[in-house]
This record gives structure tokens, sequence and C-alpha cells, in this order.
């Protein structure tokens, strides 16, 4: 995995501790949070959620994401994931949490997942939907990080998702990871019914707003919205209680939407 990209937007997140945390340990099985909206049965549904960068899966709790998510609907377990850096760096976060979240999940009865992802979570929430599209019904990134900033201007400038050619690299070359990233996403031009649901959001003020914009061009305008403010849990909790108005989990219920 390519991972220069990920240090960029450590280095734009300023003003944290970066030490402590680019050297916590990789644990076999990925840590978690779980919960639950009855503790004595699983609902059918599970909302996997992904932390950004310098995140810990409490700030989930913390931010009221899950009391938000579980005051709109009774119909999804809720389960916080501890992919921190160390998961990108050594490249296994798309084996842990298939592995140790998903098909887990699968094995004590969920029958529909959905991805949360925000920041490095957001990249983290993509790349398990690429992986295994088959258990993974809907995807949900709040300001996500999508690869490195020349990959995204270059698709700018090619005139937007739609019209962007991914370029024909080897396996080892330096942008081979985020072409092959976008090349899954460019589903959503070619065969978006065959792609998880997914909604986008972010700041109006937020650094990866432009990639984040090239997405949202190709899907539908309920399905990608913008709030007032930064890289910051504020921002992102606006546009999370957008969507739990009406869950997209929520099947039969009013059409969820993030755009306002």
């Amino acid at each position: 995995m390519k991972r220069c990209g990920l240090l960029t937007l450590a280095l734009v997140l300023a003003g944290c501790d970066y030490g402590a945390y680019f050297l916590r340990d990789v644990h076999v099985p990925m840590r978690a949070l779980e919960v639950r909206v009855d503790p004595s049965a699983r609902r059918e549904c599970l909302v996997v959620m992904m932390p950004g960068m310098f995140d810990v899966p409490d700030h989930y709790l913390e931010n009221g994401f899950t009391d938000d998510a579980r005051a709109a609907s009774d119909r999804c377990d809720f389960v916080a994931v501890d992919a921190h850096f160390g998961y990108y760096r050594d490249g296994t976060v798309r084996e842990r949490v298939g592995g140790d979240i998903l098909r887990v999940a699968s094995a004590r009865g969920y029958s529909r997942v959905w991805l949360v992802g925000i920041s490095m979570g957001g990249l983290g929430a993509t790349l398990v939907a690429q992986d295994h599209p088959g258990l993974v019904e809907g995807v949900i990134l709040l300001a996500p990080f999508l690869g490195d900033p020349a990959l995204i201007q270059s698709i700018s400038d090619a005139g937007g998702l739609a019209s962007w050619t991914s370029p024909e690299t080897g396996p080892d070359e330096e942008h081979a990871f985020d072409d092959a990233l976008w090349g899954w996403l460019q589903g959503y031009v070619t065969h978006p019914d065959r792609m998880p649901r997914l909604y986008v959001g972010v700041g109006t003020e937020d650094e990866l707003r432009p990639g984040v914009q090239l997405l949202a061009d190709v899907l539908p305008a309920t399905q990608h919205g913008l709030a007032e403010g930064g890289h910051k849990w504020v921002t992102w909790r606006v546009l999370w209680q957008r969507l739990m108005a009406s869950p997209p989990w929520d099947r039969g219920a009013t059409a969820p939407r993030i755009d306002h």
C-alpha cells in the first residue's frame, strides 16, 4: 500500500502529538468496541465504524454518533474498530477488518453490513468495500482521504471521474494503489447498480474537499453534502445527523439524504 499520502495527511492535520500514535502495536485480531441495541439479541444489521488518523473507537461514542444512530433506529448494532495507522502502514487493514470483523459478523448472524469511515477511516472503509463487495451493503464516508493529492489533481484535470482513464501501471509502481482505488470508485459511473450504496460528506473548509468533490460529482444529489467547517468532529456530526434523520439502513423509510 502506498503510504506517503497518508503521511501527508498526518502533516496536514497539525497540532497533534504524532509520536505515541505512530508507535501503536498492530493486534491480531483487531480490537473493537461493540455497541448493541439489545444485549440479549443481535440485530440483522451491523454498522462498522472506522476511525480517522489520531482517533480511537471511543471517539465515535464520545461525539454522539452511536447515540444519534440508536435514537433514530433500532435496526442495527454497531462496532467501532481500532483500525489505526499501523494497519495501513503494514498493508493489513483490509485483511484484518474483513477477517476479524466482517466474517465474524456474518458467522454471528449479521446479514447486512454498513461501513462508516472518517478521514483515514474513509480510505479504509473504501478499501474494505472494494475487497468484500458481497458483504457490504452500503458505505458512509465523511471527509475521506482518497489518495495522493497529485492523483486527485490529475483526475480533476481529466474532467472528473467519468472522463478519467487510469494509467497503465505495474503493481510496484508508485501510484498503482491509488489508481486501483479510483478505478474501483469509477464503478459509480459505469455500473452504480452493482456498487454498495454510497453517501459522502465533507466540510466547506476541509483540505480534503477536492478529492471528495470528485466522488460527489458522480453521485445523486441526495447522497453527497457539505457542512460549514473544517476537518473536525463538529462538522462530521452535522453531516451524520442529516443522514440519521432517515438512516440509510432503514428499508422502507423516507429516502435518506445528506445534502441538507
